[in-house]
């Protein structure tokens, strides 16, 4: 979902896959992926995956995406929920982070990838109670077709929503990453620096 979104950009549009409108398939992906790597982008990804993603069974994860928009002179954050920071293993500090992500004023805001332990998500917002809480929206790719059918028709749209909130309680991983899409690597300074991934680790080390 986050590709499909920066195809519907013109900025990023004419970044990626040489500006087609259409999102390639999974096994295309992979390919590009590696074509990355070949690049010199994360090596020490491609090392820890053999090099090789093409006909295999292998998680593609925040890393991987990253290193695929880099790629494609995309500049993107990974930041690292590397534990839990609220009582009963919840993240509220991952809550916090995604509030002030979409309250920026900006003229195109992309939703956020989300990977845990194996799976990927897509966050395209949240709701901000009059509590002071905040609920995540999230697409998951379980959601099946007559789940997502939901949001077709406004009558049904309130049953579309209970299936992509996600309040605090619900979101206890041990360990989120989330990668946002952030401009464009206008210089090869900077396209080179980024063949080296980093990351923002959330809670900060000391």
């Amino acid at each position: 979902m986050m590709l499909s979104s920066l195809m519907h950009n013109t900025r990023y549009n004419e970044k990626l896959f040489n500006g087609e409108n259409s999102v390639p398939s999974i096994s295309k992906i992979q390919e590009l992926i590696e074509w990355s790597w070949r690049k010199g982008f994360d090596p020490q990804g491609c090392e820890q995956l053999g090099g090789k993603l093409c006909n295999t069974r292998k998680w593609i994860g925040a890393t991987e995406v990253v290193t695929l928009l880099s790629a494609f002179r995309i500049r993107c954050q990974l930041v690292d929920f590397h534990r839990p920071t609220g009582p009963d293993g919840t993240h509220p500090e991952l809550f916090q982070w995604v509030a002030e992500y979409f309250q920026k004023q900006e003229d195109f805001k992309a939703p956020l990838y989300l990977q845990h332990q194996g799976h990927s998500r897509t966050i395209i917002g949240l709701e901000h109670l009059k509590d002071g809480s905040f609920r995540l929206l999230v697409f998951d790719p379980s959601h099946n077709r007559i789940q997502m059918d939901y949001f077709s028709s406004t009558a049904s749209a309130m049953n579309g929503m209970r299936l992509v909130r996600r309040p605090l309680g619900a979101m206890k991983a041990r360990h989120y990453q989330v990668v946002a899409v952030a401009g464009i690597l206008e210089t090869e300074q900077e396209f080179k620096q980024n063949k080296i991934l980093r990351s923002v680790r959330i809670p900060r080390e000391n």
